[in-house]
């Protein structure tokens, strides 16, 4: 059942027989079966097969999330019995999208030199979606970026790394056109947002935080990706909210302005989270986790 259970597992990650087929260097007919065998085993459908191509059903997924557990483990058994254990194959990192940057990449370099049968596979999601893959197996650690109150789940371990404070930003010039229907305390305040789309704290953070202040809550732009939201801000469609930290390194900076009597103040942590029972990958994790602190300890000092 081992096989079949690593075939399904495959097949959920590549998101189609043709591909699975190939990173397992089987026939498509071949994986069939395979899931078929796994199904019959189990006595549960596994694919909704009235669609094409077929959809996990709601107990594949969680077969999928124990078979992940169960061929973890049985890498592991398999790793402590050999006299080379040095970490190898997939290593799983999620990054929060604020924290997604090209400065990240010396560490990821390092770690691949320190270990070079590694073969790290970076993905970006929002924070709740980075602890929810670690619980289930999808991602082997994480590096993102919480508010303060967000708890990590039972069975992920969480170090925080940095502090950080979200900074209001503006145009130098041209400045962000007033509202003229507001009511808001701030003037500064009275314009549209460069912001992450919804699902993200800090936009609900701010949101809330205006509500109160009696300011307007108007989007020009929802997007997850910081060079894009600073460009729109230098270019004056609208007010952003970013970490002080990145703000202080990059290259529009001279063409920003902080806005600093809002009457807003947002923290966050950047914390290095690691799924449970992570065996031969454990010194990865280690290294990598040893890697960003430095990293963001090394940008404070700046």
């Amino acid at each position: 059942m081992l096989d079949e259970m690593r075939t399904f597992v495959v097949l959920a990650e590549s998101g189609s027989l043709q591909r699975a087929a190939e990173r397992l260097f089987l026939t498509p007919s071949a994986v069939t079966r395979q899931i078929q065998r796994l199904e019959a085993a189990l006595k549960t459908p596994l694919l909704d097969r009235r669609v094409k191509p077929g959809r996990i059903t709601r107990e594949g997924r969680a077969v999928l999330d124990r078979g992940r557990q169960m061929l973890r483990i049985m890498d592991d058994l398999k790793a402590s019995g050999a006299k080379d254990a040095e970490p190898t194959g997939l290593f799983r990192v999620g990054l929060s999208h604020a924290l997604a940057q090209p400065s990240l990449v010396a560490s990821i370099q390092r770690l691949t030199s320190r270990f070079p049968r590694l073969q790290p596979v970076l993905s970006t999601h929002l924070r709740q979606q980075l602890m929810e893959q670690l619980r289930t197996g999808e991602l082997d650690v994480a590096l993102a970026f919480l508010s303060t109150a967000d708890t990590t789940p039972a069975d992920v371990a969480g170090s925080v790394l940095a502090t950080e404070r979200l900074v209001l930003v503006k145009a130098r010039e041209p400045q962000p056109r007033p509202r003229r229907s507001s009511k808001s305390k701030v003037r500064d305040l009275d314009a549209r947002w460069v912001l992450n789309p919804p699902g993200c704290f800090i936009r609900a953070s701010l949101e809330a935080r205006l509500r109160e202040l009696g300011s307007p809550f108007e989007v020009a732009a929802a997007i997850n990706n910081i060079d894009m939201q600073l460009s729109l801000v230098a270019s004056g469609i609208g007010l952003g909210l970013i970490p002080g930290r990145f703000l202080a390194s990059h290259p529009k900076r001279r063409r920003l302005e902080r806005i600093t009597r809002s009457g807003i103040s947002i923290e966050a942590s950047i914390v290095f989270m690691q799924a449970d029972h992570l065996g031969r990958l454990e010194p990865a994790a280690a290294f990598l986790q040893n890697e960003f602190r430095d990293h963001f300890a090394e940008r404070e000092e700046r």
